[in-house]
């Protein structure tokens, strides 16, 4: 009993720490949901006031002058609580727990940026595979890694070359953090990524039509990046 009540406790420790960088992640999203070509924001659209401190806050709304910035308000807290929290109670040991907290804090601020702007800082992307860099284990994990992320941006580099660029260079990087991530317990995870990930994409697409609102452009590595996060959480819950 006494064991259990310490795992809890060290899980909720953990979790507090983990969910302890949300705010950070709000003024990330806010700095990088800008439209494309445009200077990365520092200060509110509306009131000119610098972003810190006035809209790192979860309503994502300035506090001088009420103008949205960002992320839509609580949402990026909710999201992040979900899956830091299971990340958490699927007991992951240390340096992977912290690893794959900073995977998913980087693949959420990816996320919601490209929700608000259609858009990949491919910086963000980059820094999103930093940590999990020194994961341990069998070589086996490391091929496999490795072998996803290429294979992944290999096939997103093809179908931009096909495609004549309307897919974006962002969509082709971000296959590298979604293959290390995904495919580092298993390269099957890594594909069912890409599947999960292209049928929510045709299911969103399927109901604007359905229900009759106006088309507009499909965020698709928001789409992956949600298929990702629920991958890897599945993976480790089973």
């Amino acid at each position: 009993m006494t064991t259990t009540a310490s795992r809890t406790q060290r899980r909720v420790r953990d979790g507090a720490y983990a969910l302890a960088v949300v705010p950070l992640l709000r003024r990330l999203v806010a700095h990088h949901a800008v439209a494309p070509g445009a200077a990365w924001r520092t200060r509110c659209d509306t009131c000119t006031n610098l972003l810190w401190p006035a809209a790192y806050g979860p309503s994502g709304r300035c506090r001088t002058c009420g103008a949205r910035i960002g992320a839509p308000p609580y949402w990026l807290e909710a999201v992040a609580s979900a899956a830091i929290g299971l990340l958490v109670v699927t007991g992951a040991p240390g340096w992977e727990l912290a690893a794959y907290t900073w995977w998913t804090a980087g693949m959420l601020v990816l996320g919601f940026v490209e929700a608000a702007a259609l858009r990949l800082p491919q910086g963000l992307t980059a820094d999103t595979v930093v940590l999990l860099a020194p994961l341990g284990g069998p070589a086996s994990l490391w091929w496999s890694a490795a072998i996803s992320a290429t294979v992944l941006a290999g096939f997103y580099a093809l179908i931009r070359i096909v495609s004549r660029g309307d897919l974006g260079l962002g969509d082709v990087a971000l296959a590298v953090p979604i293959g290390v991530g995904a495919g580092w317990y298993n390269w099957r995870q890594a594909i069912a990524v890409v599947v999960v990930g292209h049928t929510l994409a045709a299911t969103g697409i399927v109901l604007r039509r359905i229900t009759g609102r106006k088309s507009s452009p499909s965020p698709s590595g928001t789409h992956l990046i949600a298929a990702s996060l629920a991958v890897v959480v599945g993976h480790r819950i089973t």
